[in-house]
């Protein structure tokens, strides 16, 4: 197998001395560590609901509205929409404090409408109309009203005990990962390629941190266990472009490598390694 000489040199020198099965999935433990670390502090700061709605407002913003999404979260936390008991009041009032709204219409009489962003601060330029801010808090509404009865935490950590075994192979890995997803396709929040990268990123970090908070360490093992043995998530710009790099454009060679989640991780870490960011916010 050939392997091209691309990497700075300290990255070099661990693909040399581990092998690439090896360095891949080291990169891939420490892309998790990062993303635990992260969840680690938020929690410092916010109740795990508050945090964990943060983490998902950020991630609807993809590459062009992240900080945007966070700040709307901000101003109107999920403390907030709790008292917001229809989709279309908590749609509106997320448009109105994202800028996007003038009218006043439909909204609870001690709604603060003194707290709104400018409509200038949103990116569209390079952003697909789908995934146009209006359109997303459009879905996430769906969502936060879905979630409203039990709350946000309590959604997602309600899929991971059904799903929790102490044995897991790959079918348990992905009968996990199809439970998650269809919290977010039942309510049409984000399609199911968003909503798997979702599940990696934030959901399966978070809560290993939250489970280990709780001493519930063998939920936090299980969900450890799904992300070495869950078949890797669908490629995208950031891999493609290091298994090209990687095998010189062997077509064969990547699939054979990135064969898990971890993996998966590791190449995305190893793109931002490489070009001297150290992580990605995503």
């Amino acid at each position: 197998m050939q392997i091209t000489q691309f990497l700075n040199p300290c990255l070099q020198k661990r693909l040399n001395k581990d092998g690439i099965e090896k360095f891949l999935a080291s990169l891939g433990e420490e892309r998790l560590k990062q993303k635990k670390t992260r969840m680690e502090n938020l929690l410092k700061i916010a109740n795990p609901d508050e945090a964990l709605y943060r983490e998902l407002m950020l991630a609807l913003g993809y590459k062009n509205n992240k900080v945007q999404f966070l700040e709307l979260a901000m101003i109107l936390p999920y403390s907030e929409i709790c008292k917001l008991n229809d989709q279309g009041i908590i749609e509106k009032a997320l448009l109105y404090r994202a800028g996007f709204l003038e009218s006043k219409e439909g909204l609870p009489e001690d709604f603060d409408f003194s707290l709104k962003m400018e409509k200038s601060v949103w990116r569209y330029r390079g952003t697909r109309p789908a995934n146009y801010p209006e359109r997303r808090i459009e879905d996430v509404s769906r969502l936060l009203l879905y979630s409203l009865e039990d709350g946000l935490c309590s959604l997602f950590e309600r899929k991971i005990v059904e799903n929790y075994s102490e044995k897991v192979d790959k079918k348990r890995a992905m009968s996990f990962s199809r439970a998650i997803i269809q919290t977010f396709t039942t309510t049409k929040a984000v399609g199911k390629t968003r909503a798997m990268e979702i599940c990696f990123n934030i959901i399966l970090p978070f809560f290993i941190v939250v489970f280990k908070q709780r001493r519930e360490s063998r939920y936090a093992d299980f969900l450890y266990k799904v992300y070495n043995l869950h078949p890797p998530l669908a490629s995208n710009s950031i891999t493609r472009t290091v298994e090209k790099q990687l095998f010189c454009n062997e077509k064969n060679n990547p699939g054979r490598i990135a064969t898990s989640a971890r993996r998966h991780m590791g190449l995305i870490l190893l793109y931002y390694k490489n070009k001297g960011i150290g992580e990605d916010k995503g």
